[in-house]
Parts: structure tokens; C-alpha cells; sequence
């Protein structure tokens, strides 16, 4: 076992519902969905130390929480853990200063410049003298998650946070946790029963059922059958891609970690590092490489899977001229399936423009 990897094996027996789970991963974010009662937020509990049954193994990103083999239980206060639950839970009475600051004073061990880089990344400054009472939902979850990270933990247990908020509230609010994932590095486990969120921010899923590990892997690989894409589509996300942008133009070229060059519609310096959002409706597929055409990224691919929804066809594709596996995901109308004859293991020209690219940070 790895000095990052994270191991879960637990039972809580609680009579009619027994959660039986031993899980391992190596990655950084991990995402546990399934449906409501399926042992998600349990499992979450086994990992804060609510459950102490002297059975029960907890390693969380190569620290050791809890081994019977050598004894090892670490009691919830000294785990420095920042978990965000559904309900933010703020301090009514106190304002967004002084919630951050509770975070900030339970610290032990945590690194003191987390409180600034978290009110600086989920841009709370201008909140920090008003009252809780006064924040909308987006915004209580955004001062709930700087708190957690006020603590300088070794990890994130968020569970659900975006639940209670409606579609057009996520969307202003993933953004925010998409940033928390990727510039301060911190380890996390994010619960959902929503697949856009697990594929958007996860970089394992396990997928929980009945108190039972069902399924883990990509979150692509592993939800694509259960993924309804609404909130994809209101973010404009269903195809992301991280990587650095590759000389100074023009045109201004990005490449993802995989080997996906595009060419972007924007100025941005050589070397940053972004993150590029590409609706599956902006994608034009060809069966055969297209002549000459303004379109300034034609990509070479074979499709995974056509998965039919709505009246529409989402077509997966896996990009060929990436060295390291990278993905694509088009809608298209069942007419066009039949025109190209797309069929899983095809070839596909995806073409895009540059103008349908979308900074994500």
C-alpha cells in the first residue's frame, strides 16, 4: 500500500441495514455515489470516527485513523478532518469572519495560512463582515466549505453539499469546488446520487448500494449508463479538460496531460495552467476527414458507445492521437447515428470550433 492511498474496511450492523465495505484507491479525489440509503453518508461517519467497534481499518491518503491489527483508533477531534455536510451548519449568530475563524481556531497540526488561501479561492472576502443569516444558499455553502479548509486538513468529507441547492445555484457553486480540487491540492471525499457531479469532479468513483461496493473506477467508465447530464449541460461541462496552454499564438494553443492539442478562441500566457469546458452539442462529427473548413480543431477518435436519450444520441469517444487516454463526448440526433453509421469501435472525425471552447479557470 502506497504512502497516498486511502483503504476503507468496515461493517456497521444496525439491523435491517448492514454496511459491509472494503474499498482501496490510490487517487486523490474520491467520489462514493448511490442512492439515498445506500450507506454513503455511514460510510462517511466510519471515516470521522463516529463508529468505534475495534474491527473497523481507516486509511485516508496514507494516514492510519483506525487499525485493530495494531491497535490504532484516532479520536474524531484529532483526525483534522474538514467535513462540509448537506446542511452548511454555520454559526447563525456569528458572522462569515468568525465562522472561518472557528475553523481556523480548532486547527491542530494544519497549516495557519489555510483560512487565506480558502477565503481567496471561494472568493468570500467581500462576505466577511456580514452576517450568515444574510448569505444566500450558494453563498453559506462556499463560507461552510472555507471553513473546513480553515482547519488546514489532511483531507475534505463533503457530503452532498450541493444538494440542497437548485441547478442554476450548483452551477455557480461547482466552479468553486472545482478550483478548491485543483489549486489547493487537498485529498478529498465527495458523496453524491448525482452522476454529474461525480464525473465532473471525481477522480475515482465507488459506486455504494445496499451497504455493498457495487462498482469503482473512472467515474466515466463506471457511471456513463446512470448519467443524465442536466447539470452538464447547464454548466457547459459535459467534456472538461485540464492542461497548460502551449506557446503564445496566435492562435493560442492548449494541451491536456493526454496529448489533446486544440487550438482556443482567447489570449492566455505560455505555460498557465487552465481548465477548457466544451459542450457535447458544439461537437460535429464526419466519418471521414473533413477538407478545407474555418474550424480550427479536427480530432481523430473512435467511438466507445451511442446512447440514446430524449430523443437524442450521446456519442462517447476516446480521442486516437492522444498518447494517454483522453475522451469526448457529442450530442447528435439519431438521424446523424444512422448517416455516419456510428457504431462502438468506428472511426470518427470530431470537429470543433475554437469559439465553442470555454475558460473554466
Amino acid at each position: 500500500m502506497s504512502e497516498t492511498s486511502t483503504r476503507i474496511a468496515v461493517r456497521v450492523d444496525r439491523g435491517a441495514f448492514v454496511l459491509d465495505v472494503d474499498v482501496e484507491w490510490e487517487e486523490r479525489v474520491a467520489v462514493l455515489f448511490g442512492p439515498s440509503g445506500a450507506g454513503k453518508s455511514t460510510l462517511l461517519e466510519c471515516l470521522l470516527g463516529f463508529h468505534r467497534d475495534g474491527r473497523s481499518t481507516v486509511r485516508l491518503h496514507g494516514a492510519t485513523l483506525a487499525d485493530p491489527a495494531s491497535g490504532t483508533f484516532v479520536p474524531t477531534r484529532d483526525r483534522r478532518l474538514g467535513w462540509v455536510p448537506q446542511d452548511s451548519t454555520l454559526f447563525p449568530h456569528c458572522t462569515v469572519r468568525e465562522n472561518v475563524d472557528f475553523g481556523r481556531r480548532v486547527a491542530q497540526g494544519g497549516d495557519p495560512r489555510a483560512a487565506v488561501r480558502a477565503v481567496e479561492v471561494l472568493e468570500i472576502g467581500p462576505l466577511m463582515e456580514r452576517s450568515v443569516q444574510s448569505l444566500s444558499g450558494g453563498e453559506r455553502q462556499r463560507v461552510a466549505l472555507a471553513r473546513a479548509i480553515a482547519c488546514g486538513p489532511r483531507a475534505l468529507l463533503l457530503d452532498e453539499p450541493l444538494a440542497s441547492l437548485d441547478v442554476p445555484l450548483r452551477t455557480r457553486v461547482l466552479p468553486y469546488l472545482m478550483r478548491v480540487r485543483d489549486e489547493l491540492a487537498i485529498p478529498m471525499v465527495y458523496i453524491t446520487h448525482d452522476p454529474d457531479e461525480a464525473m465532473i469532479i471525481g477522480e475515482v468513483v465507488v459506486v455504494i448500494d445496499g451497504g455493498r461496493v457495487v462498482a469503482k473506477g473512472a467515474p466515466r467508465d463506471v457511471l456513463w449508463s446512470r448519467a443524465v447530464l442536466p447539470l452538464s449541460q447547464s454548466l457547459g461541462v459535459e467534456n472538461v479538460f485540464t492542461g497548460r496552454v502551449i506557446g503564445a499564438g496566435p492562435p493560442v494553443s492548449f494541451e491536456t496531460a493526454a496529448g489533446l492539442r486544440l487550438a482556443l478562441p482567447f489570449d492566455a500566457l505560455d505555460g498557465d495552467p487552465i481548465r477548457i469546458g466544451l459542450r457535447a452539442e458544439d461537437i460535429v462529427l464526419a466519418a471521414s476527414p473533413p477538407g478545407a473548413i474555418s474550424a480550427r480543431n479536427v480530432i481523430p477518435a473512435h467511438v466507445v458507445c451511442c446512447e440514446q436519450r430524449d430523443g437524442d444520441v450521446w456519442v462517447r469517444m476516446r480521442v486516437t492521437e492522444s498518447p494517454a487516454s483522453e475522451e469526448l463526448v457529442a450530442k447528435v440526433t439519431p438521424a446523424a447515428v444512422d448517416h455516419l453509421s456510428l457504431a462502438a469501435g468506428g472511426r470518427v472525425y470530431a470537429i470543433v470550433k475554437a469559439h465553442a471552447l470555454r475558460r473554466l479557470g
